[in-house]
């Protein structure tokens, strides 16, 4: 996805059926992954390896949506075909009913592939600028659950009326409060400010929102990606900060 000082996005990275419409939502995610990456450079407070975690987080949700497309464009292809279909005679009658059968015959293929996990459900596991957890396996479903685990897409709800979560990410990172310790996460912000990292804190006092989020703490990326939560604050703030903003070392 990039040499040097050249990175591709969008279809340059990756071509797909247009079956299922994942070429645009892949191709603004590589953009908005690399974008914010990008603009830390520039900006002078990334680590060296910030940039090399685009491929590694993209990648694998470009393949995912190829696979998901190809299978819908073999599928869609298979049908049987028939030019009398739309005629208003017993031959159209008979190839309504083939292609009926051959829909009920094959559930579970086609659109179904193309289910709410593939668009939302993607998790950057593996990559170097997320904090792992324990719990790094989130099982492969069809129903979109919003999970939030690192890595994953911050959850989306509503704080008022009109503005959700998300509006809240965008312009730097997060730090998203939910306990009654109004110092808790200073450590984080006080690192992130030694290293240059701009950060935002945010309370939220919604016991089901907190539910939601499961932490108390929780770091969000400038893309809407969790990168850290936990209950406490890290011993050591300004490793948890050097490693979101790609300056940790294999």
């Amino acid at each position: 996805y990039g040499a040097g000082r050249v990175f591709i996005a969008g279809d340059a990275a990756h071509q797909m059926s247009p079956t299922g419409g994942l070429g645009m939502n892949t191709g603004i995610g590589d953009a908005v992954d690399l974008g914010w990456k990008l603009a830390a450079m520039l900006e002078g407070w990334a680590g060296a390896r910030l940039l090399e975690s685009y491929e590694l987080e993209r990648k694998p949700v470009a393949t995912t949506s190829v696979l998901a497309s190809s299978e819908v464009f073999q599928y869609e292809t298979s049908l049987p075909t028939d030019p009398t279909i739309t005629d208003d005679s017993p031959d159209g009658e008979r190839a309504r009913g083939r292609l009926a059968e051959a829909l009920k015959g094959r559930r579970g293929a086609g659109n179904e592939r193309l289910h709410e996990s593939v668009k939302l459900g993607y998790r950057y596991e593996g990559s170097p600028v997320i904090c792992p957890e324990r719990e790094m396996a989130m099982a492969k479903r069809e129903t979109f659950q919003q999970l939030c685990r690192s890595g994953a897409r911050a959850p989306h709800a509503w704080i008022s009326e009109g503005r959700s979560t998300l509006d809240l990410f965008g312009d730097g990172f997060v730090l998203l409060r939910f306990g009654k310790n109004s110092v808790a996460g200073n450590k984080i912000v006080d690192a992130a400010a030694a290293r240059g990292v701009p950060l935002t804190v945010h309370d939220i006092n919604d016991g089901e929102i907190a539910e939601l989020y499961e932490r108390e703490l929780v770091l969000v990326r400038p893309d809407g990606h969790v990168a850290w939560g936990g209950d406490v604050c890290p011993d050591d703030a300004l490793a948890l900060i050097d490693q979101v903003r790609g300056a940790v070392t294999p």
